[in-house]
């Protein structure tokens, strides 16, 4: 299936929604091992949410880009 750019930025778009789904679990998580003090943890869900933030910059970025090619 051929998809114009702009469709395809719009999927990126919707992928949005999935890593802020994850984003807002994890923070839940690192709310959590904050509170009970647990520095594992803490370290592997900061981790997580930097990747997650950086994935979440990076295709809006991508989508932008795509939306507006021809514009």
């Amino acid at each position: 299936m051929n998809k114009t750019l702009e469709e395809l930025g719009e999927e990126y778009l919707r992928e949005i929604d999935a890593i802020n789904e994850k984003i807002d679990i994890y923070r839940k998580r690192l709310k959590k091992a904050m509170k009970d003090h647990n520095c594992d943890e803490i370290f592997i869900t900061r981790k997580l949410l930097r990747v997650f933030y950086e994935q979440r910059y990076e295709m809006t970025d991508n989508a932008r880009q795509l939306i507006n090619y021809y514009s």
